[in-house]
């Protein structure tokens, strides 16, 4: 009777295998349930991650509440009008080019305007004043150079922005600027430029720009040296037009020009003292027309350098180009002299001076050109038999001593051959000395215009 109840029981209940698999589901559910209270988790963090944490948790709310309702390309505004945008240079490298009138300017642009919706009380942020923002989390005004000289123009690079718990922003983004600047070359290689640089925003009118030392607005004292250019000055100026303002930069920069001198002036003082020194040369010598034609090629070629160095100006022609012109007209000129004299001291002359010009060279005028040491060294030298005109001229007569003597000339006074030929020689050489003179002076009024 017992063994048949008890049958019964275990055919109603369940299989025992089946029992122990729901038995150990359960104690796998008990434990999940104990990991996942929240009062379980271990508090043995530090105290400094904690604190980063609750840092982390100022600056997310700072930034959540001062970006709530905001439109980064929105103008802020500030008592209800838009807010006004102070712009400034600091200067790192400047430099001209000369042949297209172009000046590059490498600098940093400092812009700085107010938000009057980005102020908030930092002691209620943990006292923190000053945020680091990205660059298209803000709005930012549309920058360019209105006087650009490049076609893409020159937009700026979107850097970070410093928001102040005041309200102020401030952007510093690196910039390469150039523009046209119209150049006056007239007393190159030492010459100063004025260029100007037109700064401002085609979509607003609010800029203004106040020069202020104390606040930099233009600081070049930490410009890197130009290797031909040095900064002299520079002027802020706000320019207002009827649609668009602007600031405009003024630089006035001088050329370095040690170069320049020892190129270009030293050679232009040897030419002047070599075309002056052909005129005390003796007047029988060709080598003064060889002379002038090498200084004639010359200037020449300082001329074409000058041609591929300097731009082409339609007004304001470098001084001493000018002067390099002059000299090889004057030197133009000195050679068809030169040549004039040449033939005056070595032709066969059958004609007698002129009485009126032979008085003129024996008295004070030939005093004043030192033309009696001039004799005197002739004479010298004919006495002893030197080589030249005077001594062939002599052979001359001597080969012609059978010719027939007129009985009209016995009485009259005619010159000999060595004293006829003595008469033209000093009469070239008084021509070289007056052109002397007359050169020296127009080369030395050359020079004081000409600045040389």
């Amino acid at each position: 009777m017992s063994r048949k109840i008890k049958t019964e029981i275990s055919g109603r209940g369940l299989p025992l295998f089946l029992q122990r698999a729901i038995g150990t589901m359960a104690m796998l559910m008990m434990g999940c349930m104990l990991i996942s209270v929240p009062g379980a988790t271990s508090l043995s963090d530090d105290d400094g991650a904690v604190d980063d944490k609750a840092n982390i948790s100022t600056i997310e709310k700072l930034q959540l509440n001062i970006f709530i309702n905001y439109d980064e390309h929105t103008q802020p505004t500030v008592g209800g009008h838009p807010t006004n945008i102070s712009l400034g240079l600091s200067v790192n490298y400047i430099d001209i080019d000369e042949l297209d009138g172009k000046i590059t300017l490498h600098c940093w642009l400092n812009a700085r305007w107010k938000d009057e919706s980005h102020i908030w009380n930092a002691s209620e942020y943990d006292n923190i004043t000053k945020v680091h923002m990205s660059g298209h989390k803000l709005w930012k005004p549309q920058i360019t150079l209105f006087n650009s000289a490049v076609e893409e123009g020159n937009f700026l690079v979107s850097t970070q922005l410093i928001l102040s718990s005041d309200g102020s922003v401030l952007w510093v983004t690196p910039a390469v600027y150039t523009a046209y600047c119209s150049l006056n070359m007239r007393n190159w290689p030492y010459d100063e430029q004025t260029c100007k640089l037109k700064i401002g925003t085609w979509s607003m009118n609010h800029i203004d720009a106040v020069y202020n030392k104390e606040n930099h607005e233009l600081n070049y004292e930490n410009v890197v040296e130009s290797t031909e250019w040095e900064i002299l000055s520079g002027l802020t100026k706000f320019v207002h037009k009827d649609i668009y303002n602007y600031i405009e930069f003024t630089f006035r920069v001088k050329r370095r020009s040690s170069m320049y001198t020892a190129v270009i002036y030293t050679p232009a003082i040897c030419i002047v003292i070599l075309a002056l020194s052909t005129f005390w040369l003796p007047p029988q010598m060709g080598e003064k027309i060889l002379l002038n034609g090498i200084l004639i090629v010359l200037i020449s070629a300082f001329l074409m350098y000058f041609a591929q160095l300097l731009p082409v100006l339609a007004e304001n022609t470098p001084l001493i180009v000018v002067f390099y012109s002059a000299s090889l007209l004057l030197l133009s000129l000195s050679m068809i002299i030169e040549v004039v004299v040449l033939y005056l001291a070595t032709a066969q002359h059958k004609r007698r001076l002129p009485d009126f010009l032979k008085n003129l060279l024996n008295g004070k005028l030939g005093t004043w050109l030192f033309l009696s040491y001039f004799s005197n060294e002739s004479e010298s030298m004919t006495a002893r038999n030197g080589n030249g005109i005077i001594k062939e001229l002599d052979d001359h007569v001597y080969e012609n001593a059978d010719e027939p003597i007129n009985p009209l000339d016995i009485n009259s006074e005619v010159p000999s051959a060595r004293a006829l030929q003595y008469d033209w020689v000093l009469l070239a050489t008084a021509v070289d000395r007056i052109c002397f003179l007359g050169f020296g002076l127009v080369f030395a009024v050359l020079c004081i215009v000409y600045g040389v």
